[in-house]
């Protein structure tokens, strides 16, 4: 049976029946139905959801996840790209509901997956987290090193944003239809209460005494640190950093970070100048070359990479100093620390937009802090000065 037999099927039943033919004859046309779907077009009936389908092409899984890696920053696909080629793949470790390794869904139309579906991939990827958290913690405990245990919630967590990532793709794409969207229905999990906290002044000492006493390039890693403690950056805006993001005039670094956010961040005036002579007495002279840089055994430079933290906080500092592996210092905790530090010599308002996070409901919108008040701040904790605070503002005149 055709479309038109349907449509002249129903118009032939009743004149009350015009409507609903009307309704079947748009919905056809649209493909939000098809005579697969209701059973009537010969083949075995569709799984799909009446109006679960957008009005672009139709996707599989595996199309989909493709395109939204794509459409992600390098960053945003570190995080998320392991969960979503799950989802589309499978993970051949793992034992899925079924008794068997699991298989992921990628060939499944975009509109064809439910909720239930993420569910089940979700108790994949808490097992194959904790099945990682276990064979770390045995690799630390052969070196005597302190163990941490994990619920694997921290990956349950960045897989649904992942998920919720991929879907919203594929609405914007209109691949799929506005409010079918599987992975809005599944709850995230909770993320665990942060265990980070400020250093202690006389461990906070020791670290800055250790970068800058061992390891092959104590002055780089000794700046690298003063860096994120003064500047509150990112692992990101230490690689990312540039001699043309260094002003100054301005007194700012360009902080290139998360989601391609950049941020030209108030520092004090004496760190400015000794971060241009530093990264000028490593070979920079030119806008795109970076800052830190590691000097080789031939005496040339090369640029570092993420290695550089995992040698200097995991291999390293945690290895040398037992308060520091029993908390696992990273850099994260020296900018938990700065942020910290901010925070309590001036407001959390200041803390805030020193941190580049955003405000927290109406009131931190309303009262969130100027680049002026960050400056000033920077200035108050670590001495110095900043030519901001010495503008009127246009108000004053």
């Amino acid at each position: 049976m055709t479309a038109q037999q349907i449509e002249n099927g129903a118009q032939g039943a009743s004149a009350g029946g015009a409507g609903l033919a009307e309704l079947v004859k748009q919905m056809l046309a649209s493909g939000a139905l098809t005579a697969e779907a209701i059973g009537l077009g010969g083949g075995t009936p569709s799984a799909v959801v009446v109006g679960a389908r957008g009005s672009g092409e139709r996707i599989t899984v595996a199309a989909l996840a493709t395109r939204a890696l794509d459409s992600c920053s390098k960053n945003t696909r570190r995080t998320y790209g392991s969960y979503m080629r799950l989802l589309a793949n499978g993970e051949p470790t793992v034992t899925g509901p079924d008794g068997n390794p699991y298989p992921g869904i990628g060939d499944l139309w975009v509109d064809e997956v439910l909720p239930s579906h993420l569910e089940a991939a979700l108790k994949v990827v808490r097992v194959r987290a904790e099945a990682g958290a276990d064979a770390r913690a045995d690799r630390r405990e052969a070196k005597g090193r302190v163990v941490r245990e994990s619920d694997g919630s921290g990956a349950g967590y960045n897989a649904i944003g992942a998920w919720r990532k991929m879907f919203t793709v594929a609405v914007n794409e209109r691949n799929l239809a506005e409010g079918f969207n599987p992975a809005s229905k599944v709850k995230k999990p909770a993320r665990q209460p942060g265990r980070r906290l400020a250093l202690k002044e006389e461990h906070l000492r020791e670290m800055l005494e250790f970068f800058g006493s061992t390891g092959d390039d104590p002055e780089l890693d000794l700046m690298i640190i003063r860096f994120i403690l003064i500047t509150g950056a990112r692992q990101e805006g230490v690689l990312n950093l540039r001699f043309g993001g260094l002003d100054p005039d301005e007194c700012t670094v360009r902080l290139d970070e998360k989601f391609g956010k950049v941020t030209n961040q108030p520092v004090p005036d004496w760190f400015i100048a000794e971060l241009r002579a530093f990264a000028l007495a490593r070979g920079a002279s030119r806008r795109k070359d970076p800052v830190f840089v590691k000097r080789l055994a031939s005496g040339r430079f090369a640029q570092i990479s993420r290695r550089r933290f995992n040698s200097m906080f995991g291999d390293r500092l945690q290895a040398a100093c037992p308060w520091a592996d029993k908390a696992q210092v990273s850099a994260h905790t020296a900018r938990h620390h700065s942020v910290t530090v901010i925070e309590r010599a001036t407001s959390r308002a200041v803390a805030t937009a020193f941190a580049r996070h955003k405000p927290e409901g109406t009131n931190g919108i309303y009262t969130q802090a100027s680049p002026e008040e960050v400056a000033e701040a920077v200035v108050l904790v670590y001495g110095g000065d900043h030519p901001w605070l010495h503008r009127l503002d246009i108000d004053d005149l």
